[in-house]
């Protein structure tokens, strides 16, 4: 066998997609950094508390495992995840600016008259 019958044998027949790995990188890029400053406030929160990951794991009633990948950094959060959170840990993992405080104009809706006649009767 030579070597480059050897070396065929070693490389894999599957196209690479490096490129399109690399702007899906390059597209997750915020979500990856907020998720890391989750990891970083759960990872204080925790210190501050004494507790370790595997108390937070009970308390959220989850594996392990699970809390590894959030203080991680790696991990999607949901709404729902960020809430519990919030709740066992005591602390505010994200906020909702109001309307107030946003340049969002917000404005008065007018009142939408309503039909307010009765249907009429449909004879079969």
């Amino acid at each position: 066998m030579t070597n480059k019958e050897k070396f065929l044998a070693l490389v894999s027949l599957e196209e690479i997609n490096t490129v399109g790995r690399a702007k899906a990188r390059i597209a997750n890029r915020e979500l990856t950094k907020v998720s890391q400053k989750i990891a970083l406030h759960i990872l204080n929160r925790l210190t501050t508390l004494g507790w370790k990951q595997k108390d937070l794991a009970e308390k959220m009633a989850v594996t392990p495992q699970q809390v590894s990948k959030w203080v991680k950094g790696n991990e999607n959060f949901t709404i729902d995840t960020l809430i519990k959170l919030s709740r066992v840990l005591g602390v505010s993992l994200f906020e909702i600016p109001s309307f107030e405080s946003s340049n969002v104009e917000v404005k008065e809706v007018s009142k939408v008259k309503r039909n307010t006649k009765k249907p009429s009767k449909v004879i079969d």
